[in-house]
């Protein structure tokens, strides 16, 4: 089950940004619905015969294999390679994204820049000199931009020409940048990440030597701007006795917090969205207006309940090790769309080790007044929104088994009610090399370290499984 996680993860982990080019969506909600729609009908598992089709329903997708990995296209009808598309090897970590008009895969990997041209597959290597872990890379709403960021062991920003490959600017900044985004008038970079230790084991462990920050950038030459610490998040590996020298124990149940706030930059204006890992708040950074401003994540109160809770304390999480978090917003701004899990993690024996995971349920959150809109029990996780900005796909595993099968509960995000339950399925959303969205899924069920996986495709709109296939597990790539 570790390769299905691994798998997800690389697949979910590298694009969680939506952007503003999809319909909004209407931010009145409602109660969940009481009633669970009857799971979808799972079509048996089949090996169908090659048929003819275009070669724009191609889906990219990594392989992960033994001695390497690659790029692929992978057909929609078939589940097979498409021999017309040659595999372009990748090797080292590698972070990716679409161009706005969805015509141009931007890939890193192996210190080069890959441009891609999905419909015809032609491809333009750069050997950029690109190092560490690539934490992120966007282009500017116009596609005439690209910028990539790097992370740890050393964090660096580049700006790049995607039309000859060239770097026209480069900068070294003073933290780890996790997050960056183009202002929406394509003039600065704003940029996010925690200050990690740069050396030895705690460089190791991502352990955190100061306060997040926040900054902005000039495109032209990335100069700095404006930046601002963010005291009060926390963001990385924290070891339990601050004093503590940091050695190899920092690994040892109990040694060490780990939290990771749920961030995402809104798809409107120049915002950044924070919710705290181990409190129920929101940070808002205004990049325009230089403001930084949180709030308390609660039910909205009468004038008397607020009153009441002046005196109030803030309720920190007890008794666990750590708390991730994820987040999406909704495509007008207004909503933020919050899971994760809380892992806390003992060994009673010298060769056990357990772990107890514990799913936080999704919070939905305003993002102007910090209001949470309503908060829904579920042992799934956020992993994207349709195309349309119509639905919110949540995804788990069965009775929360890792080792067990996946099941997908679909949301309209009008109403937050449940309209589609699906087993056997780990929802994310892609698109085909014709630029159509489409819905893919992929379940590790291989024994023995085995390399097979159910894969599925669901169409967007009757959200029905059309194909499913065994074959070697590959990671569908995420878009917005």
């Amino acid at each position: 089950m570790q390769i299905l996680r691994s798998l997800l993860l690389a697949s979910l982990s590298l694009n969680l940004v939506l952007t503003a080019c999809s319909p909004s969506a209407s931010a009145t909600l409602l109660a969940p619905s009481s009633s669970t729609p009857s799971p979808a009908p799972i079509m048996p598992l089949t090996t169908l015969a090659p048929t003819s089709e275009p070669a724009g329903t191609g889906i990219p997708a990594f392989q992960f294999l033994n001695d390497k990995s690659e790029l692929m296209v992978i057909s929609a009808v078939t589940g097979q390679s498409l021999d017309s598309f040659t595999p372009i090897p990748i090797h080292d970590f590698y972070n990716y994204s679409f161009a706005p008009d969805g015509h141009t895969l931007a890939l890193v990997a192996n210190t080069k820049l890959y441009l891609i041209d999905l419909p015809t597959w032609k491809t333009n290597e750069y050997e950029l000199g690109l190092y560490g872990w690539i934490s992120s890379i966007v282009y500017s709403s116009d596609g005439s931009r690209l910028a990539i960021s790097s992370g740890e062991p050393e964090s660096k920003i580049w700006i790049i020409d995607p039309s000859n490959g060239k770097i026209t600017a480069s900068q070294k900044a003073d933290f780890s940048i996790h997050k960056i985004q183009f202002t929406t008038d394509g003039k600065a970079l704003m940029a996010y990440g925690p200050h990690i230790a740069s050396t030895g084991v705690a460089a190791n462990a991502g352990v955190s030597v100061g306060a997040p920050k926040a900054a902005i950038y000039s495109i032209s030459d990335l100069a700095l701007f404006w930046s601002t610490e963010l005291n009060g998040i926390r963001d990385g590996t924290f070891p339990k006795k601050p004093d503590a020298p940091i050695t190899d124990n920092i690994y040892q149940p109990g040694s060490a917090w780990h939290y990771e706030p749920g961030t995402v930059f809104s798809s409107k204006s120049d915002i950044l969205y924070l919710v705290h890992g181990d409190k129920d708040q929101l940070t808002t950074v205004d990049f325009a207006n230089q403001k930084v401003h949180t709030l308390n994540v609660q039910a909205k109160t009468s004038w008397l309940d607020r009153l009441l809770a002046w005196t109030a304390g803030i309720a920190y999480a007890k008794g666990m090790d750590g708390t991730v978090k994820q987040a999406f917003i909704s495509p007008d701004g207004k909503l933020l769309f919050v899971g994760g899990n809380t892992e806390k993690v003992t060994m009673p024996s010298d060769s056990d080790l357990n772990i107890t995971d514990t799913m936080i349920g999704l919070q939905v959150i305003d993002t102007e007044d910090g209001t949470l809109v309503t908060k829904i029990d579920t042992e799934a996780i956020p992993t994207g929104l349709s195309s349309d900005g119509k639905y919110l796909f949540l995804a788990g595993w069965k009775n929360n088994d890792r080792n067990g099968s996946p099941q997908t509960d679909i949301y309209d995000i009008s109403s937050m009610s449940l309209i589609k339950h699906i087993d056997n399925v780990y929802l994310t959303p892609t698109r085909s090399l014709d630029r159509n969205p489409i819905l893919t899924s992929v379940e590790y069920t291989g024994a023995n370290g085995d390399n097979i996986c159910s894969l599925a495709i669901v169409d967007p709109t009757t959200l029905t499984i059309t194909n499913q296939w065994k074959r070697g597990c590959v990671a569908w790539l995420t878009t917005p």
